[in-house]
């Protein structure tokens, strides 16, 4: 017999690497943007890199992580993951040298991809169904917890003490919990390995053969793409080179934007409870909304009208952060019991993947007009430069809305 208390301490202690999780990908690069660029001297397409590199790391590794928590188990998972994730994050700090910053934030994102899944199927193995529920919005608070303090409090504390110190502490931190995490992991009995987990392509030709899913993942990757993108690479610095906001009122904003996030999406999930289920129609509405910001934005752009008004625009930008709660219903209803977790890993991949790639593609676009020195040393990009990054995302959100107006309830 497993014991049950030591089981729910390794679970505390998992949800304590799923809040560094959250904070090392939401602070790096968009919460230190300038102050990363300034001290490695290097051009945005490598700063956005840094967080490029976690995202494609983290969305492949999702493919295969399902069939692993599935075989080897939850626990097991985390603990290989805790160890990758701890060595990235004491490496990521203490180095200047350009390769292995990248290579730490692959295992940072290596590491981080293990959590979440596993989280969720050790709660199963402890909590009866009505709990469940509870329990897993427990730990996704506990995530959302460090995206907001990846960006105001991150911010703060940085230009108080560097931000190499504060993520060393939070390095030591993360290895001080990994190494009780793998004392107490051995108190456990012993996990059998089930064998008759195996990773076969088929499940992923089924679910890529439905048009319903190709148009669900359009829509819902493009969504979490150009909300994420915002939040983990260029939100903070757009604010501070074109709004003119100082860092604390830019970092401010970025983190009232994971709380939105994280409440619209427990509210979208009651409005659709009472409203018979009905889900579409927050896609739709959303897409539309996010097209329409985009292009404010972009409008704001041409005129050169910096107001404040566009970071409470963007706190609206943010409701498109709370989508799963619908998604994953939608997926269970729409696909058959054998295929569903190999179409919400497909789902989870794109959405990474669609964060990388749009955080390169910001980079590239921001350089294509030169930018010029501030007083204090930091580059600022000119209105041209976020002219084409908001203009692209007016155009995918486009697509998107496309994507969610050909999805019907089901």
């Amino acid at each position: 017999m497993r014991k049950y208390y030591t089981h729910i301490l390794l679970i505390a202690l998992g949800a304590i690497l799923y809040f560094m999780a959250n904070f090392q990908r939401v602070a790096i690069p968009g919460a230190i943007f300038d102050t990363l660029q300034l001290d490695l001297h290097i051009k945005a397409p490598f700063v956005t890199a840094l967080g490029a590199v976690y995202m494609y790391a983290y969305a492949f590794s999702l493919l295969l992580i399902g069939i692993m928590v599935d075989r080897y188990g939850g626990a097991k998972m985390i603990l290989g993951g805790s160890i990758l994730f701890t060595l990235g994050a004491l490496v990521f700090p203490n180095t200047g040298n350009l390769p292995l910053l990248y290579f730490s934030r692959v295992l940072l994102g290596l590491g981080s991809a293990t959590f979440y899944l596993s989280l969720v199927q050790e709660l199963k193995k402890c909590f009866p169904d009505r709990y469940l529920g509870i329990a897993v919005s427990l730990m996704l608070f506990t995530g959302y917890i460090g995206g907001v303090f990846a960006n105001a409090p991150f911010i703060i504390l940085s230009d108080k003490f560097d931000w190499q110190n504060v993520m060393n502490v939070l390095a030591f931190i993360t290895l001080f919990i990994t190494i009780v995490y793998i004392f107490i992991h051995n108190n456990l009995n012993s996990i059998p390995t089930n064998r008759n987990a195996k990773f076969s392509i088929e499940p992923f030709k089924e679910v890529l053969s439905k048009k319903f899913n190709l148009h669900l993942f359009g829509f819902a990757c493009l969504n979490y793409g150009l909300y994420y993108v915002i939040q983990t690479v260029i939100g903070v610095k757009f604010l501070k080179d074109f709004v003119q906001m100082s860092d604390t009122q830019a970092s401010t904003i970025l983190s009232v934007m994971v709380i939105v996030a994280g409440f619209s999406g427990m509210g979208m999930a009651t409005l659709s409870k009472l409203w018979d289920n009905r889900r579409v129609v927050f896609m739709k509405t959303l897409s539309i909304m996010a097209t329409l910001i985009f292009a404010v934005i972009s409008i704001c752009l041409i005129l050169n009208f910096r107001t404040q008004a566009i970071g409470i625009i963007l706190l609206f930008l943010s409701l498109c952060g709370g989508m799963s709660p619908l998604l994953v219903p939608i997926i269970h209803s729409t696909n058959k019991y054998e295929i569903r977790g190999t179409a919400l890993s497909i789902m989870n991949c794109g959405f990474f993947l669609v964060v990388g790639i749009l955080g390169t593609l910001v980079g590239v676009l921001l350089e294509a007009y030169a930018p010029v020195a501030s007083f204090s040393g930091h580059l600022v990009y000119s209105n041209k430069s976020y002219l084409l990054v908001f203009g692209t995302f007016f155009l995918i959100s486009l697509f998107e809305m496309y994507n969610a107006f050909k999805l019907k309830d089901v």
